[in-house]
């Protein structure tokens, strides 16, 4: 297997093409780091102006030969894969739980045929993002915020999916020395957010906001970690450029803010604006991420706090 120096490093990017993949491709581009996108077509294009600054195979990581291509073609010394299923827009944890066998397909199997592809053509690194969504209620924690050796007690079907993900990426550093890795990441928000779920209630309350507007949500009051999908990308980023060898999980973490503080501080943004905000219970809860780990690691701070991705999110948008 080769070794990896920064001076060198060509990254293909599985999932280019998403939401958290697309901006991890720009962040690549900015840093003139050589990057070969690899997935499926997109209705949305969130990449039309980086046209030509990028290699591109249509597939899919059900598929471990074109996987293999893909890598020939790129020459890629690392590979990033933020593939994961979700029906439509409804999100990947809705996915998980309408189609159970595409779940299981595209977010277990593929990263198996990912990891066996690296294996195979010698790359020197994989990194694929996980989730919070790996750990059971917040209540069956002794602590508020957990490390990455918090036990893993999934009760969603993506959530399990995750887990097994884990498990795989801890399998090939194990048997075949692999430097895997799995960054877990919290709710992730910012520009190219398409698909429903948590997030999207809270982008919600953002895109909303405008002088004299009313906007209704339904949602928990429950403290949510959460991270500017730029700051994942520079996360993401620093972890395929370091020399030195990965740890098998990674929690990332931007910031951890309440609803109804998300909607405060919207308003006080917008003038006029209010946020009338139904308190539900949540259909999941999870601990919050202790991320210390990772900052430590990579010497690492989100550029992202609350009012700074509301004032990227929404001063920009005003008249």
């Amino acid at each position: 297997m080769t070794t990896l120096h920064s001076e060198t490093l060509r990254v293909l990017v599985i999932g280019g093409r998403g939401f958290v993949g697309s901006h991890i491709v720009r962040a690549l581009v900015a840093r003139d780091i050589p990057v070969h996108v690899f997935g499926l077509t997109m209705a949305t294009d969130l990449l039309a102006d980086l046209d030509g600054r990028f290699g591109e195979t249509v597939g899919s990581v059900e598929d471990r030969a074109a996987i293999l291509a893909a890598i020939e073609t790129s020459g890629a010394t690392a590979i990033v894969t933020t593939a994961a299923f979700g029906e439509g827009a409804k999100g990947l944890m809705q996915g998980g739980e309408a189609d159970a066998d595409r779940a299981m397909a595209i977010n277990v199997n593929g990263l198996r045929h990912v990891l066996e592809a690296a294996q195979t053509a010698g790359v020197s690194r994989v990194v694929t993002t996980g989730s919070s969504v790996v750990f059971g209620p917040a209540d069956s924690y002794d602590s508020e915020r957990v490390d990455e050796t918090g036990v893993k007690r999934p009760r969603t079907m993506y959530g399990l999916t995750k887990v097994l993900s884990e498990d795989l990426v801890q399998y090939y550093r194990d048997r075949h020395g692999l430097d895997a890795s799995s960054i877990r990441l919290p709710i992730v928000l910012g520009p190219g957010l398409w698909y429903q779920g948590a997030a999207s209630a809270i982008a919600g309350v953002i895109a909303n906001a405008a002088p004299g507007a009313r906007h209704q949500v339904r949602f928990h009051d429950l403290p949510i970690d959460l991270m500017h999908v730029s700051d994942v990308a520079r996360a993401i980023v620093e972890t395929l450029v370091t020399a030195e060898p990965l740890e098998a999980i990674y929690h990332i973490n931007g910031f951890t803010a309440r609803l109804s503080e998300i909607g405060a501080a919207a308003a006080a943004l917008v003038p006029g604006y209010v946020v009338e905000q139904e308190i539900v219970a949540p259909a999941n809860t999870f601990p919050l991420m202790d991320d210390s780990r990772f900052r430590k690691r990579f010497a690492f701070m989100p550029e992202y706090d609350l009012n700074g991705l509301l004032q990227t999110q929404i001063a920009g948008d005003l008249p």
